[in-house]
């Protein structure tokens, strides 16, 4: 995926082997139970663990599968609040995952905030909303697939109106495959930004 090892540590990425099976209690969480009334314990699957954080506090941690559905866990107790990394300049560059959110931090983080919404129809909360709207310019990299479309037309343009620019990869669906493709994500960031 492009990381460095500094964005690895820095971003808390890991890995499990096997699937995991917690006691809720012991993470905080209220007891659950199952519908034929066992107990419920928290599910943590193989794969690689993304947490997001709020200042040094973990506050969401999203497992991507390598196999099976769904592909993406969200752990139970987890806070849906976007990921948002890099330096606020004015420009913001609004993508879906979270892990193409780190991978262009680490390419163009100097340059614009990155929000990581983790859906492609997830909204701002108030907080990011006034955030939004002092942008001057937000690129839409919601993925290039009908419902990123979709999403930039239909809520972010009408929205944050003439602020918002659609701006696709060259090449891929998002900025993880557009890496992969050899695309130099600082460039095409740059020329996004430009007017």
């Amino acid at each position: 995926r492009g990381f460095k090892d500094e964005t690895i540590k820095a971003a808390g990425l890991g890995w499990t082997r096997a699937d995991v099976y917690e006691d809720r209690a012991a993470w905080g969480l209220d007891p659950a139970t199952q519908p034929d009334g066992t107990v419920k314990k928290l599910w943590l699957p193989a794969g690689l663990i993304i947490p997001v954080f709020e200042k040094s506090e973990v506050v969401r941690l999203r497992i991507r599968r390598p196999n099976g559905a769904p592909r993406y866990v969200i752990v139970s107790g987890s806070s849906m609040m976007p990921m948002i990394a890099g330096k606020e300049t004015g420009a913001v560059v609004v993508v879906e995952s979270e892990l193409d959110g780190l991978l262009l931090n680490q390419e163009a983080g100097h340059m614009c905030l990155i929000v990581a919404l983790g859906s492609v129809a997830k909204r701002p909360d108030m907080w990011l909303h006034a955030r939004l709207r002092r942008a001057s310019l937000i690129l839409s990299v919601l993925d290039y697939d009908e419902a990123g479309a979709k999403e930039t037309w239909n809520f972010w343009a009408r929205t944050y109106k003439e602020k918002v620019k659609r701006w696709p990869p060259p090449t891929g669906k998002d900025p993880s495959e557009a890496f992969q493709y050899g695309i130099d994500l600082q460039e095409w960031i740059s020329a996004g930004m430009e007017k």
